[in-house]
């Protein structure tokens, strides 16, 4: 008799394979939340860099006439970002120009965001609200940042207020 010998195959058995299978769920299931949180949290941070730039010009107004920008912008852009291409905010120029506020505060944006912002003076230029809106997974549930500045002791103030629930 001829004796045929097998060689011994190598692999993985469908145990280790479900183990496998199994670590990686559990780690997707921890780690696709805490990205989705990492990219709200940076979403987010582009309402408090474009309020603190308005804060800034605010500042310059103030320090050159002792009052902030005295005028009104409504929510700019009219349109919410959800309702836009690719869910941002277009950048329109026409939008930011040739406005008192934003024009006074030499802000603009100039490439596609996720807010809207707002600003209106209070007390003829004594003090001022600025807003970003903005609906970050656009769920029809917005967050609002507001920026007060104030004038106390004839020195500016200000005070950032963030959303309770941050979408």
């Amino acid at each position: 008799m001829i004796k045929i010998s097998r060689k011994a195959q190598r692999g993985f058995t469908l145990i280790e394979l479900m183990i496998v299978v199994a670590i990686i769920g559990i780690l997707a299931a921890v780690a696709i939340p805490q990205f989705l949180d990492y990219m709200k949290s940076s979403k987010r941070s582009e309402a408090m860099l474009n309020l603190n730039s308005i804060e800034k010009g605010a500042g310059a107004e103030f320090a050159e006439n002792s009052a902030f920008v005295n005028a009104t912008a409504g929510v700019t852009p009219a349109q919410a970002c959800c309702q836009q291409a690719g869910k941002k905010c277009a950048v329109v120029q026409a939008e930011w120009v040739g406005n008192a506020a934003w024009d006074g505060l030499n802000f603009q944006m100039n490439k596609p965001f996720l807010f809207q912002y707002n600003y209106t003076a209070n007390n003829a230029g004594a003090g001022f609200v600025a807003e970003a809106i903005g609906d970050l997974d656009c769920d029809t549930t917005t967050v609002t940042y507001t920026l007060t500045g104030t004038t106390v002791s004839g020195s500016p103030n200000y005070v950032l207020t963030k959303p309770a629930r941050a979408d």
